[in-house]
């Protein structure tokens, strides 16, 4: 019995020693009892030009029986950026594709590739004044260089190699794909898809693959002029038609005449088609209280297809300002840290500290 309690006391003892180990928040910076620096500062500036210093006056001394080794100052460096382009090859659809990063990264041992960055900054102890209570360090510390604000706003030469730089890689395809989605799902930017068709420089072999594809006679016409006569709209009747509805899906049932609705078909439902071009459906709706226009369905694949092959940049292109409507900002700021060791390597540290933004 004796030798079981002996080896229920030794478990006991194990776990205790376990979990002491496990949740000791002290036991990276200090022994149980030791007394670590006491330390306070004052920074003098929350905004500094990326590369200048940043001054500040700090205060600490210790009452333990290690002595004062010397003092660091610790960064935590934050960024932020945007990055953002704005349609402007159409009118009515105003689209601004927006991503935004928010991130910290705290530089703790020089990197060779940005020399500049090399946390911490050490700062001798005999450098500090003792006032009688404490010691009293006025000083400074360097900022990076590397983290000045970058911009790129309103180019009018494209640069790929920046936007790869600047913009994560499935943005453009996500713009393109939500501008060929919008101008393609119904009648709501009838106009911005005719104005496209009208202005952009599609070619005649373009045209010609995609008439193939489709099995169309799709206009070959490159000339703006051209094109504009191709795609037109008039006020005057062709023919007409009624709506059916079968499990809340409506068919619009094109006719010659009004005579040749089915029977039970109310002659008020039958409506004006409008003669216009062969991919092109205008009609009278009851529902707008007048003409509806829109491609036809059966054409919508050819369209999306045609306006998917236009490149991201002449989408964001400005032909008023000869510039690209992009927008990229990115900023860094910092949250300092001061420390103080004592010649066992234990530190003291600040816990009042202002985030300096770099300028």
């Amino acid at each position: 019995m004796n030798h079981y309690k002996s080896l229920a006391l030794a478990c006991v003892a194990a776990l205790a020693l376990t979990s002491c180990a496990v949740h000791d928040p002290f036991a990276d910076n200090m022994e149980i009892g030791q007394m670590l620096p006491t330390v306070d500062w004052e920074q003098n500036s929350v905004l500094v030009k990326a590369g200048n210093y940043a001054t500040f006056k700090a205060k600490y001394y210790t009452t333990g029986d290690a002595a004062i080794d010397h003092s660091e100052v610790w960064t935590l460096i934050k960024r932020s950026q945007t990055a953002e382009a704005t349609s402007k090859l159409t009118s009515a659809l105003a689209y601004t594709k927006t991503v935004a990063l928010d991130d910290t990264m705290r530089t703790l041992v020089p990197n060779p590739s940005e020399p500049d960055v090399a946390p911490p900054y050490i700062f001798a102890h005999d450098k500090a004044e003792w006032d009688g209570h404490e010691y009293v360090l006025t000083d400074s510390f360097p900022t990076s260089r590397t983290l000045a604000p970058q911009a790129w706003v309103s180019p009018t030469q494209w640069d790929e190699d920046k936007f790869t730089q600047y913009y994560p890689s499935t943005f453009k395809q996500e713009f393109v794909d939500h501008m060929v989605t919008y101008l393609t799902r119904d009648s709501a930017y009838y106009n911005d898809l005719r104005n496209i068709y009208i202005k952009y420089d599609f070619t005649a072999e373009q045209f010609e693959a995609l008439n193939a594809k489709y099995g169309v006679e799709f206009p070959t016409v490159t000339e703006s002029g051209d094109k504009s006569d191709a795609w037109f709209t008039t006020d005057e009747v062709d023919h007409y038609y009624y709506e059916t509805v079968v499990d809340g899906v409506v068919t619009i049932n094109e006719i010659a005449s009004p005579d040749q609705a089915p029977a039970g078909v109310d002659p008020a439902k039958i409506f004006e088609v409008y003669k216009s071009s062969p991919w092109i459906m205008c009609r009278y709706s009851d529902d707008v209280g007048g003409k509806l226009t829109y491609v036809r369905r059966q054409y919508m694949p050819y369209w999306k297809e045609l306006i998917s092959a236009i490149p991201f940049e002449e989408w964001i292109y400005n032909t008023s300002d000869k510039s690209y409507a992009v927008t990229f900002n990115r900023s860094y700021s910092i949250i300092p840290e001061f420390r103080v060791y004592d010649k066992n390597g234990k530190y003291g540290k600040t816990t009042d500290n202002k985030e300096i933004t770099l300028n």
